[in-house]
């Protein structure tokens, strides 16, 4: 069964991203109106408009950008003495702006980062704290060093490893490795390997513009990621293999000191559900799920079939919501543990987030 719960509106443009806070209430949207909207994720009840559930409207967030505000990404670490939230914004005009909010004090406009050369698409934080990645149409991705402060930024690493507009930016939940997506139509994988970072792995499969990626939110030792693309596919990929590199302590893991490498390998293509373009896809840590969105207006949910002698990887369709924002495209999706449970939220050119119970 899926329920609606709740259309969060006040954006005048296409909602372009959301990002949920791993640890806080919290939920972000950012718009092509150059504003981003912070709402809580705890409940409150309704007004008398037929929904039966809000989520309060906490502040709005302006005049950091001249063009829309194409990505959003909360620091998933605490910084300050008090512990307050921070939030990264990816603009058209080729900027990043990082905004921190002390208990009981308003939202503040923190540091503006600069060195893309055209538009940044995505940005993403390290799950220590310390480190941001960003990409851009320019076709590379930054690597970026901070503190608790978030006023100052040191740029550790520019990479070109993509030949073409790179799309999104994650990280891996646990570890400081991230993946990138690529108009190149590939997924590539870095990590940190005697002090630079580096490419360890392509990831072909895709025949198409990848548009969004996401490392499986576990703490176990497996490691997967879920892509998906123009080619209406979305992949399941493994790493199969590890070589080369260096020991924690800088020492070379094998005699001669070989780049680190790594081997991924498809272990599923979920069921076709799309029709058009798949835009962004989310993986949950509660459920294990996987949610897909993209231009058809179409939310898809999947779930791994763990039942006995059915193979590792194997997935299947559970649910789809059709015109899940009526006849417009949806842009972003991430699903949200709250008090009252899981619950998957969709951002769409209607200028409108919702939040679903599915």
């Amino acid at each position: 069964m899926t329920n609606l719960l709740a259309s969060l509106k006040g954006h005048s443009e296409r909602v372009w991203d959301i990002s949920v806070h791993p640890k806080l209430p919290l939920l972000a949207t950012c718009s092509g109106d150059k504003t981003v909207r912070i709402y809580s994720l705890e409940p409150a009840p309704a007004a008398d408009d037929g929904a039966s559930t809000t989520f309060p409207l906490l502040a709005v967030l302006e005049d950091g950008h001249k063009r829309s505000i194409r990505s959003v990404a909360w620091k998933p670490t605490p910084s300050g003495d008090n512990g307050y939230p921070a939030l990264a914004m990816g603009s058209f005009d080729a900027t990043v702006s990082i905004w921190g909010k002390e208990d009981g004090e308003e939202w503040s406009f923190l540091a503006q980062i600069e060195g893309h050369e055209n538009e940044v698409k995505g940005v993403a934080w390290a799950p220590s704290g310390y480190y941001l990645a960003t990409c851009s149409r320019d076709k590379s991705v930054w690597v970026w060093e901070t503190d608790d402060s978030n006023e100052e930024f040191e740029c550790l690493m520019f990479l070109q490893d993509h030949t073409e507009d790179v799309k999104h930016v994650a990280w891996h939940n646990h570890e400081d490795c991230f993946a990138s997506a690529s108009y190149d139509d590939t997924v590539k994988v870095f990590r940190e390997d005697d002090d630079e970072w580096v490419c360890v792995a392509s990831l072909e499969g895709h025949t198409s513009t990848v548009w969004c990626v996401e490392f499986e939110p576990t703490d176990a030792k497996v490691n997967r990621l879920v892509s998906c693309s123009d080619d209406l596919t979305v992949i399941v990929w493994k790493k199969t293999n590890s070589t080369g590199g260096t020991t924690g302590d800088g020492i070379p893991s094998t005699f001669r000191g070989d780049p680190l490498s790594e081997e991924w390998a498809k272990q599923a293509t979920l069921p076709k559900a799309h029709t058009r373009t798949i835009y962004a896809v989310a993986w949950s840590a509660a459920s294990g799920r996987i949610a897909s969105v993209g231009a058809d207006g179409l939310v898809a949910v999947y779930e791994e079939d763990r039942a006995d002698g059915v193979p590792e990887g194997t997935w299947k369709l559970v649910k789809t919501i059709e015109n899940a924002h009526g006849v417009y495209e949806i842009n972003s999706v991430a699903w949200a543990s709250t008090k009252n449970g899981e619950v998957l939220i969709t951002a769409g050119d209607d200028c409108v987030t919702n939040v679903w119970t599915v």
